[in-house]
């Protein structure tokens, strides 16, 4: 004969008695986090290793994993900076290569 199931209690236990709270809109945003700055640290470190390396936006954003608008903010970050250049046919390459 099967063990019978033992009745739920109707008195839930106090530590699942938990106040709802909705988070502000922001909460759901995603934020800048310390894995952004890995993000970027990745792309220079590939554009070095990789000396004839130059990618347009969508190579970059599917080599690396990320979204194509995390990945433009990036590069674009790094041409401010001096590290890359964009070239007119819109690809992304070190500086030093022509």
């Amino acid at each position: 004969m099967p063990a019978r199931a033992q009745k739920a209690s109707k008195d839930p236990s106090p530590f699942l008695d938990v106040e709802f709270k909705s988070l502000p809109a922001k909460a759901y945003r995603r934020q800048a986090s310390p894995a952004s700055g890995e993000v970027v640290d990745r792309v220079r470190g590939e554009f070095v290793e990789m000396r004839g390396f130059s990618p347009t936006v969508d190579q970059a954003a599917r080599l690396f994993h990320i979204n194509r608008e995390e990945c433009d903010r990036i590069l674009a970050g790094l041409v401010d900076e001096g590290f890359l250049k964009r070239t007119p046919d819109g690809r992304y390459r070190l500086p030093s290569q022509q």
